[in-house]
């Protein structure tokens, strides 16, 4: 009897035990899965490989900041036909903890059926939709590009075609004038068979992640007369005639330096300004002054800063004297002094003047929150270049960011407004910390999760670039190479790991060297800028190649990096946008060198350069099959270059003359090619034209060319394809 009773005991006790696990394991599960809190709305059931899926969400669980996944992150959980599991990140689109819109991106890089479900894990639970499936199947689109295997010339899609960028840089729009947008450039960039643009963003231009940005109303006195000045002193000229320093300022005042000059202006609440100094050779800086008044009465010195200096011509200079943080409520009078013994031959080019009530140029929510302006502008331009057949590199940030001191431009003083900066309530004490500082990179996470949430889908975003020209910021500010590398691998490491897509991943330098960045494996391919004559184009190029064995793209390139007209004659730029575009043509680069001047090339009707170049590398990439290779060539004489490169039997040659002279008597001998018969046709670079037939035998494995005629200072291109063919 006791032994039953003691059975029973044990028998409850088990059942008691069992019955409090079991509803341990319903609340556990009710924490995991409660599907009444999430709805999931798919675009369809049905999609074609490479399309792309948009999946609505709906779930109601609390946050505090929805773009923090350590508050709150949603994924799409995706199983492939063959059982792999994808995670896809969802970006959030409004709403609160009580009931938030989410949105999933998916596009299929795969046949057959798919199956998924959302999953959302806040600090508090954690909600899993049911399971979906979707059917995906095939189609003629060639899905997104990846590094070739087997030649530095190109990329490869998906679909195994061959693809090689022709472009510019489209660094920003200005929406302010109707002809600065991308939609422009884009149908220009169409109508010239154009395929690839680096675009970029920064504080004025698709702003992500940044602090608020005041304007005020512009006054400028460009010194016309002295109708805009409140008053002057007897010791300041006005002159007008253009000359060789003062580049395209017509009016100007030249300041005598055996007296005290001052200028004053009288303007409600003066904010900000700017003026513009010309001098010669050398100028003493402790000799200007500027002061702020509210009545005319009282003056108050303002702390002033100088710009960078510019060389202009025959040792004369331009500066800028400026003050871009607020001045304070309530200034009304400006004045300049200028004074004794002011050395440098001083000449006053113009004022400008910030003023009256502030108003927002940028209502950015501040780090660790994204402006849904910028987002939604994007989500329009990738459509529109899918629209177009154009393909990005998105530029992320630009070297700015972590400058103190304002540039040749009085401009690029970022540092002072960086969300990450301490001073705005970030983590960085200097710039350097932003490499460092855990919290700092994991800011910088959380966006890239972001952007690959929303923009990861599209296969017209061929890549993604961290930084322009990130090697600046050794020289500016002093942040050391290896935490630039150090957090080069982590973020590109990172990047790899979320990006479902494995989109192509780059930074880019001027010309300094960072040590251990190219050697980083995540990074697909180095970048470089080339300003200057193009004659050194296809050596820079092959310099990197050699050296770090991945394609090469000069992300940048120019005649110079100041502009149309600053360094060299304006009338050389069309050549060395031509030049650049060719010698890169037959260079080991996927992307062709990218122009920066791309508005000034617009207005002067140069995209054309674009089509000829167009057209010629189609010929090349017409064969999926086939790989470019070199193609040695010999002989063409003095100043003759001569570049060759073969894509399975077909040959392509480009020739330049840089002699003034017309030569009529080139010899070529083209190297390693099939004892057959070949046709030819000569392709004119400048206007798309090509000549007759001609026809040639090759023996001993090369190809004589003899009595080539070839205008000075001109190029042309040349096809041979065998007979046979």
């Amino acid at each position: 009897m006791i032994k039953w009773e003691e059975s029973m005991n044990r028998f409850i006790l088990n059942v008691f035990i069992i019955l409090i696990m079991q509803i341990t394991s319903l609340v556990i599960s009710c924490n995991l899965f409660n599907s009444s809190d999430i709805s999931v709305v798919p675009s369809s059931n049905q999609i074609e490989k490479f399309e792309t899926l948009y999946i609505d969400i709906k779930l109601s669980q609390p946050f505090a900041n929805p773009y923090n996944p350590e508050d709150i992150k949603v994924d799409a959980i995706i199983t492939t036909p063959e059982g792999d599991k994808l995670i896809l990140p969802c970006f959030y689109q409004t709403g609160s903890s009580d009931m938030s819109q989410w949105e999933a991106r998916f596009t299929a890089m795969q046949t057959g059926t798919h199956s998924y479900h959302i999953k959302s894990t806040s600090s508090q639970d954690t909600l899993i939709s049911k399971t979906y499936q979707i059917e995906v199947k095939e189609s003629g689109r060639n899905g997104f590009l990846r590094l070739n295997p087997h030649s530095k010339y190109s990329f490869l899609f998906d679909s195994g075609k061959r693809f090689r960028g022709v472009g510019m840089n489209l660094g920003w729009e200005l929406q302010s004038e109707w002809k600065h947008t991308y939609e422009t450039y884009f149908d220009e960039l169409e109508n010239n068979n154009a395929n690839f643009i680096r675009t970029w963003m920064c504080t004025w231009n698709l702003p992500l992640e940044w602090t608020r940005v005041l304007s005020y109303d512009t006054f400028i006195d460009e010194l016309e007369n002295w109708d805009k000045t409140f008053s002057h002193t007897s010791g300041l000229t006005l002159q007008s005639g253009k000359t060789d320093f003062t580049e395209d300022d017509l009016n100007r005042i030249t300041i005598q330096s055996n007296s005290i000059e001052t200028i004053i202006y009288h303007i409600t609440d003066i904010r900000r300004f700017k003026i513009k100094l010309f001098y010669h050779k050398q100028i003493s800086q402790d000799k200007i002054k500027c002061y702020r008044s509210n009545d005319n009465k009282s003056y108050s010195p303002i702390d002033i800063e100088f710009s960078q200096t510019w060389n202009t011509h025959n040792d004369w200079h331009r500066i800028f004297i400026a003050y871009i943080s607020d001045l304070p409520p309530g200034t009304n009078y400006f004045k300049i002094e200028f004074l004794e013994n002011l050395e440098g031959s001083p000449h006053l080019g113009n004022v400008l003047i910030e003023h009256g009530e502030p108003k927002d140029i940028l209502d950015a929510p501040g780090l660790g929150r994204y402006y849904q302006k910028t987002a939604n502008r994007f989500d329009e331009i990738l459509h529109f270049a899918e629209e177009k057949g154009i393909y990005i590199m998105l530029t992320h940030d630009y070297h700015g960011v972590f400058k103190s001191y304002i540039d040749r431009w009085a401009s690029n003083a970022e540092w002072r407004t960086n969300p990450y900066n301490a001073s705005n309530g970030g983590p960085c004490q200097e710039p350097e910390d932003f490499f460092t500082n855990p919290e700092a990179k994991q800011f910088y996470k959380n966006k890239l999760r972001y952007m690959v949430a929303r923009w990861g889908y599209s296969t017209h975003l061929a890549c993604w670039e961290f930084w322009n020209e990130i090697d600046n910021v050794m020289e500016w500010q002093n942040v050391l190479a290896t935490a630039i590398t150090s957090w080069h691998k982590e973020m590109a490491d990172y990047l790899k790991k979320i990006d479902p897509y494995k989109h192509l991943v780059s930074t880019s330098v001027v010309y300094r060297e960072v040590p251990g960045l190219w050697k980083i494996k995540n990074l697909d391919f180095t970048q470089h800028h080339n300003y200057g004559p193009t004659a050194n184009m296809r050596e820079s190029i092959l310099a990197y190649v050699e050296r770090f064995s991945k394609p090469d793209v000069v992300g940048e390139f120019a005649l110079g990096w100041k502009g149309p007209d600053k360094d060299y004659p304006v009338e050389l730029y069309e050549g060395e946008l031509h030049n650049g575009i060719w010698r890169g043509m037959f260079s080991p680069t996927p992307i062709l060198p990218m122009t920066w001047w791309w508005e000034w090339h617009y207005y002067q009707k140069h995209y054309y350069h674009f089509k000829m170049a167009a057209e010629f590398v189609l010929l090349m990439m017409k064969d999926k099959q086939e790989i470019l290779e070199d193609l040695p060539v010999k002989g063409g004489g003095v100043n003759i270059e001569a570049l060759g490169l073969k894509s399975g039997d077909n040959l392509y040659i480009w020739l330049r003359n840089s002699n003034k002279e017309v030569q009529n008597d080139l010899t070529l001998n083209i190297q390693g090619t099939e004892n057959v018969k070949y046709h030819g046709k000569y392709y004119d670079t400048w206007t798309g034209k090509y000549s007759d037939d001609i026809e040639m035998q090759a023996i001993n494995d090369q190809l004589m060319l003899n009595d080539i005629q070839l205008k000075g200072e001109h190029d042309m291109a040349l096809l041979l394809i065998p007979a046979e063919k």
